[in-house]
């Protein structure tokens, strides 16, 4: 029997994210910690925005470039901001909050934070879209793998041949700097989120997220924003 299962049916889950650029390391780094904990006894699901459910699908054709705007042009970076959003209102009512309940621990590789630094960016309105995300719940702790953006890029391309709309390089730097201001903007409202170094070598961040995941304490019954 796991430790969640012993801790009892009230003892909530812990929900841990994982963000940075494009080629950041977010999905190898969340796939690790998740085996990890497991390894520690937690009970874990492992997850990804945009999720797997129907808004989340539509989402990733806008991202692989499936469906574009009127006659050929770009997505519309507003519209693309609500369903972003709307996605993760159902993300989190159908996948993360019944798991947490149960005790289980929810580790999703990106979440509010991609948003801020992303959507924020390309709207051009960085309050509109927190207030969009407004209603999403806040992670126990956001883990920000931080990396230069040619080398996140270069990650990505080498794993790859796939583009999506974002992976431009000249897109990718002001993402990088957006980021930095959207970790300010979670941290005055009261949230938690630690920075790292994302070009470290893989086992080494991954070590380094273990050690600050199992420095949490255990959720309160505090409510959640």
């Amino acid at each position: 029997m796991s430790r969640a299962a012993r801790s009892g049916p009230h003892r909530r889950g812990r929900f841990v994210v994982l963000e940075g650029l494009d080629g950041a390391g977010t999905t190898t780094q969340a796939r690790l910690l998740a085996d990890s904990l497991r390894a520690d006894g937690r009970t874990v699901h492992l997850t990804a925005e945009p999720s797997g459910g129907p808004v989340g699908a539509l989402v990733r054709q806008v991202l692989n470039r499936r469906i574009g705007g009127r006659d050929g042009g770009p997505f519309d970076p507003a519209t693309l901001a609500l369903l972003f959003a709307a996605d993760r209102l159902d993300h989190a009512a159908v996948e993360i909050a019944p798991k947490l309940a149960q005790g289980v621990d929810v580790v999703s590789d990106r979440f509010t934070l991609s948003s801020l630094a992303y959507q924020g960016l390309a709207v051009g309105d960085l309050p509109w879209v927190e207030t969009l995300n407004g209603r999403a719940p806040a992670p126990d702790v956001t883990i920000l793998l931080r990396v230069r953006p040619e080398v996140g890029l270069r990650r990505r391309h080498a794993a790859s041949l796939d583009r999506e709309i974002f992976e431009v390089a000249a897109f990718q730097r002001k993402v990088a700097a957006s980021y930095e201001r959207a970790v300010e903007r979670l941290r005055a409202a009261g949230q938690e989120v630690v920075v790292l170094d994302g070009e470290r070598p893989i086992a080494k961040v991954a070590r380094a997220i273990r050690d600050g995941v199992r420095r949490l304490e255990a959720p309160s019954a505090r409510r959640r924003r």
